[in-house]
């Protein structure tokens, strides 16, 4: 059984490498990894969506919820721009840093008062059935 909290953290992390991964290639290299930064980020905004926020408005928790699906938002039309953009392109250079920095933005705020707050909300019992929901949907969106 796994943690959703640990489970969403690990998506955290990937995501990161794979910015500086974007970050430090050019060509088709760089659209596979802008390619992938966008399947990641779609399923994980999913997974929160459709699983993880439920639990927390459940838990008492609307406007840390509230608040990180406005975040979502935006990275998801963000994450739409670079979709339909040339990878291979300088083009896609500032629209990639910019979905960086509301990532940064939102794993920030997730680790640092959302999840804690989350934690301390729930049974540490109820967070994980919510990982393994979560890795289930993970696995079927695959």
């Amino acid at each position: 059984m796994a943690d959703v909290i640990k489970l969403l953290e690990t998506d955290h992390r990937e995501v990161e490498d794979l910015f500086g991964k974007a970050e430090s290639t050019t060509g088709a290299a760089k659209q596979q990894v802008v390619t992938k930064i966008a399947t990641e980020l779609t399923l994980h905004a999913e997974v929160e969506e459709e699983i993880v926020y439920p639990a927390m408005r459940a838990a008492g928790l609307d406007d840390l919820v509230a608040e990180a699906e406005r975040e979502h938002q935006t990275v998801k039309e963000l994450v739409a721009r670079l979709e339909s953009m040339d990878g291979a392109t300088q083009e896609i250079d500032p629209v990639l840093a910019e979905l960086k920095a509301d990532v940064e933005h939102h794993v920030q705020e997730e680790e640092s008062e959302a999840f804690p707050k989350f934690r301390d909300a729930v049974d540490q019992v109820r967070l994980e059935p919510l990982g393994d929901e979560v890795e289930k949907k993970k696995q079927a969106s695959q």
